[in-house]
């Protein structure tokens, strides 16, 4: 008690100041108009600065002939989208004329990893959105956390890495968080995870997505006790897709609502699942979004030391139509993330999201991976418990994905049995490998 009393009153002052702020700020502007001025004036203010003093941004309105200010967040279709090729390709004019900066990297699902340069001021701002929207939920900053997760990738090697850890352990203690391993999910791993949820008793569990799915499978398929769980409020799924499926079987194990937090490593969090209802209210006043069809965009307008403009987060989503994006129905995955197959009257385009759909509520399925190989045909590959037959599991899958294609043929799926699922450097489950 008396290290959570110091640590809000004197370290994490500015930020417990900023979630106060943020509070009032969603308190007095809450309709559409309001909003959407707010962030103009924002996003004006942030652009004439840029195109002022930031080389790339310089280059980037010259090239593109792009004006000075915009008059409606409609005007944003007139931009350029910024992919992060684009960032890649200008590495020197984001970095070159920066003094002081620490770096931020994604982590590598699409490619090759993209670095960010980041400051205190922005994670400061990050943590504010993170426990505004997590304070929806009854949490609190320093609340405890049962974390599953990943990133040991960026602490180093040698000395400097094992010292760097020894940090992490510290900081996790000090915030009142018990944080596992998420590189390290076998049956023997799981089974040791459960053992520790059970002793725990934290305010919040929080993971990738696929490890609390895999988690919750394992507590349900084989009846464990979770032990007392009084003070969890919620667990918080994030960094992957999530079904309605994954939702259903969490609270059914943990008894208290799954929450979803969407964002990414050179954002934060953008958007988290509000109240009660299922749609994700995004932070306004540090974003706008905007859709090019389906794909997000999004532009920040905080203060960054590299602002993102018309940002392609390669995200689908379902959401409202209006200019500015104030809610996210639902997050589908990536655009790309689709298999092609032979069929009767040529190639079909399947989902990859239905097709976890299918899958994930086959009982004793742990990961699923989807490869696409040469010769249209896609290796089917999963982790389950012994008792799994793969031909019972591939009529399965038949029967459910010819609802939606008739013409699917047997021989285009090839099932197999793995120990592990290829993970991202960040540790997230790779479950769609296209042919390179």
């Amino acid at each position: 008690m008396i290290v959570n009393f110091f640590l809000k009153r004197f370290v994490f002052k500015d930020r417990i100041n900023l979630i106060k702020y943020k509070k009032k700020l969603y308190k007095e502007v809450n309709d559409r108009k309001q909003i959407e001025q707010y962030q103009l004036e924002s996003f004006n203010k942030i652009w004439a600065d840029i195109t002022r003093s930031n080389p790339f941004y310089k280059m980037w309105k010259d090239k593109h002939d792009l004006p000075h200010r915009i008059n409606s967040i409609e005007d944003l279709k007139n931009f350029p989208i910024l992919t992060k090729k684009d960032l890649q390709k200008n590495r020197g004019l984001i970095f070159n004329h920066l003094g002081n900066y620490d770096t931020i990297s994604t982590g590598g699902s699409s490619g090759e990893p993209v670095k960010f340069p980041t400051s205190k001021n922005e994670q400061n701002l990050i943590y504010a959105n993170t426990y505004l929207a997590r304070g929806w939920w009854g949490i609190k900053p320093l609340d405890s956390y049962l974390l599953f997760w990943g990133h040991s990738h960026l602490f180093g090697t040698g000395l400097s890495g094992r010292i760097n850890q020894y940090k992490r352990d510290l900081k996790d203690w000090l915030i009142n968080t018990n944080r596992l391993n998420a590189y390290d999910m076998s049956y023997k791993t799981v089974d040791n995870y459960c053992k520790e949820l059970f002793r725990s008793n934290p305010v919040v569990i929080m993971g990738y997505t696929s490890i609390i799915h895999k988690v919750s499978r394992y507590i349900k398929e084989h009846n464990l006790d979770i032990g007392n769980k009084s003070n969890l409020k919620s667990v918080i799924v994030t960094s992957e897709v999530v079904t309605n499926y994954d939702i259903e079987l969490i609270e059914s194990v943990f008894n208290v609502p799954c929450v979803i937090e969407y964002g990414m490593a050179e954002t934060g969090v953008i958007a988290f699942q509000h109240n009660k209802s299922k749609n994700l209210k995004v932070f306004w006043d540090s974003f706008i979004c905007v859709k090019n069809n389906n794909n997000l965009l999004v532009s920040t307008i905080n203060n960054r030391l590299f602002p993102l403009i018309n940002y392609q987060t390669d995200d689908i989503v379902k959401c409202d139509d209006f200019s500015s994006i104030l809610f996210i129905d639902e997050v589908q995955g990536r655009e790309k993330d689709v298999l092609n197959i032979a069929g009767k009257d040529g190639v079909i385009t399947l989902s990859g999201i239905l097709m976890i759909h299918i899958l994930k509520s086959y009982k004793g399925i742990y990961s699923i991976q989807f490869r696409q190989l040469e010769n249209l045909r896609v290796d089917v590959r999963l982790v389950t418990d012994s008792e799994v037959g793969l031909s019972n599991v591939k009529q399965y899958f038949l029967r459910n994905i010819r609802i939606d294609h008739a013409d699917v043929s047997e021989d285009s799926f090839v099932f197999k049995n793995v120990n592990n699922i290829e993970k991202t450097i960040a540790g997230k489950e790779i479950w769609i490998k296209l042919k390179k």
